[in-house]
């Protein structure tokens, strides 16, 4: 008896997972330069058999973006764990972990890859956004949301808050690492965080007393 209409293969969601796990590297490689060929090939595949698990090479690349999400939840969930002993120092070490995965374990080719192929692009943009920028963004308003029910954060919206600590950093990794500003416009960008996490504490730390030493 054949299956019902819709019913998948047993072991259907694994094989995608292993062919997503196999030209991610391909795909982070070339960007939107990457053909479904060269894709299938990274694979180990072929392309009618990557059009048979998702469809045509944008959705591949949907996929993709969302296979890097589902890998990078333990990260994320790092990052949401704020830690005791201060917003200060719970902010140097996120921040320090951000740069520590960014330049080491491919942190920065996921966002700079991404990006490049998400900008002006209205699905990719989207899915960018929805898989892999407000993760990072929503994992960093928990962090937040835990200091401020500590009494450590003042009572400021998260999401902006979250949004003014990430991006310069963020953004001062893309200039250096992503762009080659290391080249032509060197910054340090470890001492960057130094300060920009103390300016960021000033701004957004609690200031009732008792509290602000703290922070």
């Amino acid at each position: 008896m054949g299956r019902p209409p819709g019913t998948k293969n047993p072991g259907y969601e694994e094989k995608r997972r292993t062919l997503l796990s196999a030209l991610i590297p391909r795909l982070l490689e070339a960007g939107s330069g990457a053909s479904m060929r060269e894709l299938a090939s990274a694979a180990g595949s072929s392309v009618p058999t990557l059009r048979h698990y998702f469809g045509d090479r944008e959705a591949v690349v949907v996929a993709a973006m969302g296979e890097m999400l589902r890998q990078g939840r333990p990260y994320l969930h790092q990052t949401r764990e704020a830690l005791p002993g201060g917003l200060r120092e719970s902010l140097r070490t996120m921040l320090s972990h951000l740069l520590e995965g960014w330049r080491h374990f491919g942190v920065g080719k996921i966002y700079g890859t991404g990006l490049s192929m998400g900008l002006g692009h209205a699905v990719l943009g989207p899915t960018y956004v929805d898989r892999l920028l407000e993760p990072l963004l929503q994992a960093t308003e928990g962090r937040l949301a835990q200091h401020q029910r500590w009494g450590e954060l003042g009572d400021h919206d998260l999401r902006f808050a979250a949004l003014a600590l990430i991006s310069p950093v963020v953004l001062a990794l893309l200039h250096q690492d992503g762009l080659g500003g290391s080249g032509c416009r060197p910054l340090d960008v470890d001492q960057f965080v130094e300060e920009h996490v103390e300016g960021f504490v000033r701004a957004y730390g609690a200031t009732e007393p008792g509290r602000s030493g703290s922070a």
